[in-house]
C-alpha cells in the first residue's frame, strides 16, 4: 500500500437519505456498503477520517468508532443541512489541509485525491467534472476554521466557498459526480 497523506477528510453521513427513499450509507456494495467504500477510498489517501454522523447515528458510530484512523462526530443538528455537518467537524481538523467528501460517493479512488493534492493552495479547491462540481474538496484549514464561526450567514457549504477564494479543478473522471441520490443511480452503480 503506497503512504498515505498527513491530511485529515471529512466524509458527511449525517443526512435522511430523503431522495433515495430508502437509508443509502448501508446499502450493500462490493464486500460491504457505500460507506465502507466510501471511507475505504479516502483511507488510502488521507491519514484521518472524520466521520459525520447524524440520523441514525449510533449505528455508525457503533460501527465505524472503533477504526483508529476514524473519528466520529455527531451532529445534532443534521437536520439543518450539510453546513452544519462541516462545522461540526471543522474544529477537530488537525493538519494544514482538509479533503470534503461525502458518504455516498463510492467511487472515488486514490489518484483522484492525489491529482486534486498536488493542485493545493491557499485557496478552495473545488473538483468538477464536464462542468459539474463534484467531490473531494480541498480546504486549507484557515477556510474551514472561517466556516466554523458562529457569524457565518450563508446558508450552504457551496455558498460560503464560493464567497471566499477558490479554483476549480476540471477532472476527467466521472467518479468525481458520481453521487448516489436515488435508486436510479443506485442501480447505475451496481452495475459497474
Amino acid at each position: 500500500m503506497k503512504p498515505r497523506e498527513n491530511v485529515d477528510c471529512i466524509i458527511t453521513a449525517a443526512g435522511l437519505s430523503s431522495r433515495m427513499g430508502q437509508w443509502k450509507m448501508m446499502l450493500p456494495y462490493k464486500e460491504g456498503t457505500i460507506l465502507d467504500s466510501s471511507i475505504e477510498n479516502a483511507r488510502q489517501f488521507c491519514s484521518r477520517i472524520i466521520l459525520v454522523v447524524g440520523y441514525r447515528g449510533d449505528e455508525l458510530y457503533d460501527r465505524y468508532n472503533t477504526a483508529s484512523d476514524v473519528t466520529v462526530v455527531v451532529n445534532n443538528n443534521y437536520v439543518s443541512g450539510l453546513f452544519s455537518s462541516i462545522q461540526a467537524a471543522g474544529p477537530i481538523v488537525k493538519t494544514d489541509y482538509c479533503f470534503i467528501t461525502h458518504g455516498d460517493i463510492p467511487c472515488l479512488n486514490r489518484d483522484i485525491f492525489h491529482q486534486v493534492w498536488l493542485k493545493r493552495g491557499p485557496y478552495a479547491l473545488l473538483p468538477c467534472h464536464q462542468g459539474t462540481p463534484g467531490h473531494p474538496v480541498l480546504l486549507p484549514q484557515n477556510i474551514i476554521k472561517r466556516a466554523c464561526q458562529d457569524d457565518v450567514s450563508v446558508s450552504s457549504m457551496r455558498e460560503f466557498l464560493l464567497a471566499g477564494e477558490y479554483r476549480y479543478l476540471n477532472m476527467p473522471q466521472p467518479q468525481t459526480i458520481m453521487d448516489i441520490d436515488t435508486p436510479e443511480a443506485y442501480q447505475r452503480l451496481l452495475k459497474i
